[in-house]
């Protein structure tokens, strides 16, 4: 049996190119969509038929960096895809109710009626990232705190950050020198944020918070800054070794 899920809009029906465009044609990454009037109400159905909504499948487990990755190249895959359609990008919605997954692949629902930014949708995303990320997985904990600190500026290349995210879990060999030299999981933004030379000590106590916070279950209940343990490593460096990202760090009050 099929199943379903339903958008309305208030306003009458009418099929333009976009939905032409989605029914003769089925855009990898995209749910299958149908559209229909009833009492001057617009609805489009999505075929979820074996998916699992991002919001249940992480209802009761946590996020690591594995899924984060797949989700990252299966989303700007999906915007490629979208464009070329020709189809408007923001109408790809992010919330984590209308983005389904089954077997290795995410599919999102391309809503024409969408008046949302993408760029703005995606930010709120990854705070939904760093709510169900698993703390005790330092990459994880690292590419959720790109995520939502450089999708924190008002012209952010998605497709630089993805790159930033995924760059140093592509087994190039540059992780393991890391590993090998002491360097924090946080501050792995390599020779574009600070010099070699000027390297400092992981500081294993911070980590320890935010593994005992995890142990605890607490990490969003005892703390209103859920950064503060990378802030304080990151405040630790000398601000000239931020080089180019200057300006993009994290403000006390936009936390």
């Amino acid at each position: 049996m099929e199943r379903k899920i339903t958008i309305e809009e208030e306003a009458v029906y009418s099929e333009d190119y976009q939905m032409r465009m989605l029914c003769e044609n089925q855009p990898e990454g995209l749910l299958a969509v149908k559209g229909r009037g009833i009492d001057g109400t617009s609805c489009y159905d999505y075929n979820v038929s074996g998916k699992i909504s991002l919001q249940a499948m992480f209802e009761r487990t946590k996020i690591c960096a594995d899924d984060l990755k797949l989700f990252l190249r299966q989303f700007l895959s999906v915007i490629r895809e979208t464009e070329k359609y020709l189809l408007n990008i923001h109408c790809i919605l992010l919330e984590q109710e209308y983005i389904f997954y089954e077997e290795e692949k995410y599919y999102f629902c391309y809503y024409p009626c969408s008046r949302k930014d993408l760029w703005e949708e995606f930010h709120k995303l990854t705070e939904y990232f760093v709510k169900q990320a698993d703390y005790e997985d330092r990459e994880c904990v690292r590419m959720v705190f790109i995520l939502h600190k450089e999708t924190m500026a008002e012209n952010y290349s998605l497709e630089k950050i993805v790159k930033e995210c995924l760059k140093d879990g592509e087994g190039d060999g540059q992780k393991g020198e890391k590993e090998e030299k002491g360097e924090c999981g946080y501050g792995i933004y390599a020779n574009e944020i600070y010099n070699e030379e000027e390297e400092t000590d992981y500081d294993t106590e911070q980590h320890d918070w935010i593994r005992k916070q995890h142990h605890g279950q607490m990490i969003m209940e005892e703390t209103q800054n859920m950064w503060t343990p990378v802030k304080r490593f990151l405040n630790r460096r000398k601000r000239a070794k931020w080089g180019d990202w200057d300006g993009l760090y994290i403000e006390e009050e936009d936390v």
